[in-house]
């Protein structure tokens, strides 16, 4: 025999999402898609860097994105998935 407990579980769900550059921000909705305009960055950085060890992250929207990769000196390879 089998008994159960019910419980309650809190879990995050995201609101909003802000870029880190431009300030602009979108609230989600409860498909998410608004989420798709926005890209998450994550850089660690390791021993003997300026930054010995420090983990950033942020957002960035789709235009600043694109305004960030046009100062590279060098395009990025872009491929389709």
């Amino acid at each position: 025999m089998k008994e159960y407990e019910e419980i309650q579980v809190t879990k995050k769900v995201l609101k909003s999402i802000t870029c880190n550059k431009c300030g602009k921000s979108k609230e989600i909705t409860d498909f998410g898609f608004e989420q798709d305009e926005f890209h998450s960055l994550n850089l660690s950085f390791g021993y003997e860097s300026v930054f010995d060890e420090e983990r950033w992250k942020f957002d960035l929207c789709e235009s600043c994105l694109v305004d960030f990769v046009k100062t590279f000196k060098y395009s990025p390879t872009i491929t389709n998935i």
